[in-house]
């Protein structure tokens, strides 16, 4: 077990990183970096091209004639890098990037990683007020962003500059026609080919990155060189990842688990993987699958719901039979539709589970149907798992076949940037426990997910996972989509709500509502049903197309009708 020693940054406090007594217990791992002193963007990219993979492709850009071999992604990022050394980038100094689904967004930060840089990830629909926040709370040296006039940040004196006082330098690519800043084609236009790039510490900060702000503001969490490169290796061993892969994740490279699949899962493995900046449309996706003969296909279940209606609609259109594993991440059992639908066209969804803590997918069920359908399986090798009474000091297992909260630890774990509260908070006795709620089936040990710990429900001293409510909802013909949270209530200080998106053919009405109660009550305890349901037009979802729970609760404390709830009269 190795605990991460940080060398020393000026531009980082040593308060504001992780010591070694507030980090969680790594486990020994299988796969380790290069011994000694290392750079990241050569483990990531120069030693497939010196392995005699440089002509291999690393990125197609899907609706564009772009692609980049491992080669070019290798000059790049050496071009790239060379520009930001002139402008005084060192490391330890931070480069945060807001960009679409773009190859120039993988190079910055392979740019950065040859200088010993370290990546801050920004969301690409991050405006004004979100991006002055990212920028301060990392204090970026430089903002690499597309220039999308229709951003609202093209002009970046727009922030005030005086409130993001750390900020020296904004690149905007491609070029930076409309603005006052850098141009990326002039600093790839910098070339010095005998350049030798420095190596570093494997415990030197990497990337950061924001939790997605569920519950309030966004959190800073950081992994290092070793950390990511362990995070990589295992996961990739665990999804089976061979040479001729080809793998699209349809979702935003400014979120951890798109950036994962683009910055580390891909090129440790030196295979190829599809951009697609248009993401939402999932014609894109499927069109995208059949042009790249893509095999490891990942996507939300929004976009697997919204692919299913377009295949079903062009039968014949998509050649889908290049796809050898196919995961949907975070389903629970109410998404058991949509598998059996995927299934009847060829394609078991699995159902994988990880976390912005751990740079990983620690939960990935084997493709040779041994899990059941939505069943996440058992921990990956470099992790490990066990459920904890929520909320409970000290840390105690729940009984078998109860809800608990997830603890895991393994060869990544969670370390904060500059919130050494939350770090002793989330680490308990070695432990990491994430805000996730599972079952573990009694017999075979296999694990379930049951939601977010943090949206636990309270109706009269009771406890509620609006898991367990969602899925006897779903089990009515008349609900398409649903979401369960709590709802404030005088007399029981909380009760149970549903939000139902309703099938084709069903309208809203009274009759309805009772109906579905009446059907929850069947499955559950009484204290379980639902005392309000809100018939919606759609839920609010973010750009990974998960239900921001976070506005649903609003809405529920607000005691007046949401945003697009139909009326029953």
């Amino acid at each position: 077990m190795v605990k991460d020693l940080y060398p020393p940054y000026e531009s980082v406090p040593a308060e504001w990183l992780v010591g070694p007594d507030q980090q969680p217990e790594y486990l020994d791992a299988r796969y380790a970096p290069p011994a000694g002193e290392m750079n990241l963007t050569d483990y990531l990219v120069d030693r497939h091209v010196r392995g005699g993979r440089g002509a291999h492709v690393a990125v197609h850009l899907f609706g564009e004639d772009v692609s980049y071999t491992y080669a070019q992604l290798a000059e790049a990022s050496h071009r790239l890098a060379l520009g930001l050394s002139r402008l005084g980038v060192v490391p330890g100094d931070r480069i945060a990037v807001r960009s679409t689904n773009r190859p120039e967004a993988t190079i910055a930060f392979l740019a950065a990683w040859r200088l010993g840089a370290i990546g801050v990830l920004v969301p690409a629909t991050a405006r004004r007020d979100e991006l002055r926040f990212f920028l301060n709370d990392t204090s970026a040296k430089v903002l690499v962003f597309a220039n999308d006039q229709g951003s609202g940040i093209a002009n970046f004196e727009a922030l005030a500059r005086s409130q993001v006082a750390s900020v020296e330098h904004v690149i905007a690519f491609p070029d930076s026609r409309g603005t006052d800043h850098l141009s990326w084609a002039d600093l790839l236009a910098n070339d010095d080919p005998a350049f030798e790039w420095p190596t570093y510490s494997p415990d030197a900060l990497a990337v950061i990155w924001h939790t997605g702000g569920t519950t309030g503001t966004p959190k800073a969490c950081y992994h290092t060189a070793r950390r990511l490169i362990l995070a990589a290796e295992h996961t990739a061993t665990g999804y089976g990842i061979t040479e001729d892969d080809v793998h699209l994740f349809p979702a935003p490279i400014g979120h951890a688990a798109g950036w994962l699949s683009r910055l580390t899962f891909s090129l440790t493995r030196g295979i190829t993987q599809v951009e697609i900046e248009e993401f939402s449309n999932p014609e894109n996706i499927l069109r995208a699958v059949d042009q790249y003969q893509v095999t490891w296909l990942i996507a939300m279940g929004t976009s697997w719901s919204q692919m299913l209606a377009v295949h079903e609609r062009q039968p014949g259109t998509f050649d889908l039979s290049s796809v050898r594993r196919a995961y949907a991440p975070f389903i629970t059992n109410n998404g058991e539709w949509l598998h059996r639908a995927w299934r009847r066209h060829g394609l078991d969804l699995l159902n994988p589970v990880g976390s912005t803590a751990f740079a990983a997918w620690f939960f990935i069920p084997p493709s040779d149907g041994s899990t059941p359908p939505m069943c996440v399986g058992r921990p990956v090798d470099g992790w490990e798992a066990r459920l904890v009474v929520p909320q409970h000091a000290p840390l105690t297992d729940v009984a078998p076949g109860e809800i608990g909260q997830l603890a895991v630890r393994g060869v990544t774990g969670l370390t904060y940037w500059n919130r050494p509260e939350l770090q002793q908070r989330d680490i308990r006795e070695g432990w990491t426990v994430v805000d996730d709620l599972f079952r573990v089936g009694e017999e075979d040990g296999q694990y379930w997910y049951m939601g977010r710990s943090d949206m636990m429900i309270s109706p009269g001293g009771h406890k509620v996972a609006p898991v367990e409510v969602e899925e006897a909802l779903s089990a009515h013909p008349s609900v398409a989509h649903v979401a369960v949270t709590g709802a404030p209530d005088p007399g029981r200080g909380e009760i149970v709500m549903g939000w139902v998106v309703l099938a084709d053919g069903f309208e809203p009405s009274e009759e309805l509502r009772a109906e579905l109660q009446t059907h929850v009550k069947a499955r559950l305890a009484p204290y379980k049903y639902p005392r309000r349901i809100a018939f919606m037009d759609e839920l609010p979802r973010d750009p990974l197309g998960k239900i921001v729970m976070k506005q649903l609760l609003t809405w529920a404390k607000s005691g007046e009708p949401a945003p697009g709830e139909q009326s029953t009269t």
